[in-house]
């Protein structure tokens, strides 16, 4: 069975750069991705800080990608 992976949101967009550049997403707007239940994760009290699965993250950015193929005009 394949191990959960929590990053915080600032370790995504490390990870991640893309999301930053291209979507204009930032470490504060994941946290609110996940408030808003965009993303699967929990709020760590001890450390103050947000923890977001990476595979619900990934399944955004694909869901986004998605999205934006589908708005294409083509002629």
């Amino acid at each position: 069975m394949k191990e959960l992976n929590y990053l915080s949101p600032s370790e995504l967009i490390e990870k991640y750069p893309e999301v930053a550049t291209k979507f204009n997403w930032s470490a504060r707007e994941l946290g609110l991705f996940l408030k808003c239940k965009l993303l699967d994760g929990y709020y760590d009290r001890r450390k103050r800080c947000a923890m977001i699965k990476e595979n619900s993250f990934l399944q955004l950015v694909h869901f986004v990608n998605s999205l934006i193929d589908s708005q294409k005009i083509n002629f």
